[in-house]
């Protein structure tokens, strides 16, 4: 049943080169300019004579936002505090920590922080909340101080550091201070955290949509003791003790392994791929603390070309022969599942795979 696509997840993922770079980053400060939301992918830092700054441009792999649109400056929001771009908002946990925080390596080197004003431009307008804003106050700012714009903002002094992470997977030495900082600060101490945990994606709403099957992976870890947590129902401080304080942690590929991060170089990290389409992005991650991942493969791919992104799914989990093996490696047990994918399962992603190729269909259809 092991039907996977010619294309090989783990052996790209192994001869992807990390690319930490020795790299200085610039701040460019900028007497007398604007700060423009986000409207049609385009906003970021003018200067005073509304000349767009280039180094607020956001060259992320995937998101590319940035320039200048015609707005009228007497509607603008005025301040004289100093105020520090820090980029791009994206409300998803992944690229907020490859994207959003790619320019708060500047609050490691910044002095006098209580003084200034930290602004984001938002994608899709979402507020910075929850974990995000804990995030950021462990690099030291205060809630009060972190602004996402709705409309455009005139300071008389903006600084705007450079991206520390590139659009091939680059990232320098200033990114990966800038987690050690947040560690540092996130005080641990009296979290309890299991010696084996396995953080599971059953309970998030938008995986039920698309995600079918986990249950049977996180079953088999469970009787191997590991211990069953849900990401969404920890806060940022939790997460960090666990990543820290963890002997091994499993979970499916996507946004959870981001947190490696945050993670002790002496922590074993278990990842399940979902799918056969490579996630570059994780060997960057993981990099940054030089941690190498246990991967391996635990997805079917019945119908051809599905999924077609890493996001959008949909997925077809399973136990199957590769996770079998890993198990039999390890010493540990494994339930004996006669069928590895339900009926119930199977149906739910074939329909979601024909709900994708009509909507393509009629997308084609439109445009012509």
């Amino acid at each position: 049943m092991e039907n996977y696509r010619a294309k090989k997840y783990c052996d790209q993922y192994l001869h992807y080169e990390n690319k930490l770079i020795n790299k200085s980053l610039k701040v460019e400060k900028i007497k007398g300019g604007y700060i423009l939301p986000l409207k049609h992918k385009k906003g970021g830092v003018l200067n005073k004579n509304k000349k767009f700054v280039k180094l607020s441009f956001h060259n992320g792999e995937w998101f590319k936002y940035g320039g200048k649109y015609q707005f009228n400056d007497k509607n603008a929001l005025y301040t004289n505090r100093t105020v520090v771009y820090l980029g791009l908002f994206i409300h998803q946990w992944g690229h907020f920590l490859l994207d959003s925080l790619s320019r708060s390596w500047i609050l490691t080197k910044l002095n006098n922080i209580e003084d200034k004003l930290f602004v984001f431009i938002s994608k899709d307008n979402r507020k910075i909340d929850g974990n995000y804003i804990e995030a950021l106050q462990l690099l030291g700012i205060k809630r009060e101080q972190i602004v996402t714009l709705n409309k455009p903002l005139y300071a008389k002094t903006i600084l705007v550091p450079e991206m520390a992470t590139t659009s091939d997977h680059q990232f320098t030495k200033k990114y990966e201070d800038m987690f050690n900082l947040m560690i540092s600060n996130a005080n641990t101490d009296g979290i309890k955290v299991p010696s084996k945990v396995y953080l599971t994606r059953t309970g998030l709403k938008l995986a039920q949509q698309k995600e079918f099957g986990e249950k049977i992976i996180q079953k088999n870890f469970e009787v191997n003791g590991f211990k069953v947590l849900h990401p969404e129902k920890l806060n940022l401080r939790e997460q960090i003790a666990i990543f820290q304080n963890a002997k091994y942690i499993a979970c499916l590929n996507g946004s959870i392994p981001f947190n490696l991060v945050f993670a002790s170089k002496k922590i074993r990290m278990i990842i399940i791929n979902k799918c056969s389409i490579p996630h570059i992005n994780l060997k960057e991650i993981a990099s940054v603390q030089g941690i190498s991942p246990e991967i391996v493969n635990g997805f079917y791919e019945p119908i051809s070309g599905y999924p077609q992104t890493l996001g959008d799914g949909p997925f077809l989990l399973m136990f199957g022969d590769e996770l079998k093996k890993y198990f039999q490696s390890q010493g540990w047990k494994y339930l004996t599942i006669n069928n590895d994918i339900s009926k119930s399962n199977l149906f739910k992603y074939e329909v979601l795979c024909y709900k994708y190729k009509l909507k393509n269909i009629l997308r084609k259809l439109v445009r012509k």
